[in-house]
């Protein structure tokens, strides 16, 4: 043969070797095996099972409270229990608040409000606990909802259980957030009739 022709020319050999060259250095593209399949199914079935149950998960409307931006109250409701009652955590539509139970029946809270002044138009209630001692204003209203406020703290945290609650158990429970509205410094406590200074006491005039 002469150079050139097909066995001994240099372009067919050039040509063949970088054939050669590029099937060594490409690699074919891997497909992923039925394991690999079976880990995006479960993956892709966790998120939607999340977003279906977030879906699904109800929210309470609860008014935000005048000072909820304070940053203290972010701490307050982190800390707030899981379970109050026997009623687990659900979400809220509002900033520093929290709530368990259902919709129409459920225990609100709410970090902000405004701090009460000292009063004897609401019984001061002295509420012990493991984490500690809270004064509590409490109070019903007309259609049986108690209102809690802490006393003594501000901002204050004020605590709703309605007649659907109370009706089957007692508001003791509110012992369990003790430990969470504690976040927020004591600055007064509760006194009895006792405690209260009379006239006489502080100098002022008697008629």
């Amino acid at each position: 043969m002469t150079p050139g022709g097909p066995g001994f020319g240099s372009a067919r050999p050039d040509r063949y070797r970088g054939g050669v060259h590029a099937a060594a250095t490409s690699r074919p593209r891997a497909t992923p095996g039925p394991r690999a399949g079976r880990r995006t199914r479960a993956a892709l079935v966790a998120v939607a099972g999340s977003a279906l149950l977030a879906a699904c998960t109800p929210t309470i409307g609860v008014p935000v409270a005048e000072h909820a931006t304070e940053p203290i109250c972010a701490e307050v409701i982190l800390a707030m229990p899981d379970v109050v009652g026997g009623m687990e955590k659900t979400r809220t539509n509002a900033q520093a608040t929290t709530a368990w139970g259902e919709p129409g029946a459920a225990v609100t809270a709410r970090c902000g409000v405004e701090a009460p002044e000292p009063t004897a138009e609401a019984p001061c209630l002295s509420v012990p606990s493991d984490a500690g001692t809270v004064d509590w204003l409490a109070a019903p209203d007309d259609e049986g909802t108690w209102t809690f406020v802490t006393y003594g703290r501000d901002p204050a945290v004020e605590i709703k259980v309605p007649p659907t609650v109370t009706d089957d158990q007692s508001a003791s429970f509110v012992a369990d957030l003790n430990r969470a509205v504690q976040r927020v410094p004591q600055t007064s406590s509760c006194v009895g009739l006792g405690d209260v200074p009379t006239p006489d006491e502080t100098g002022a005039a008697t008629s």
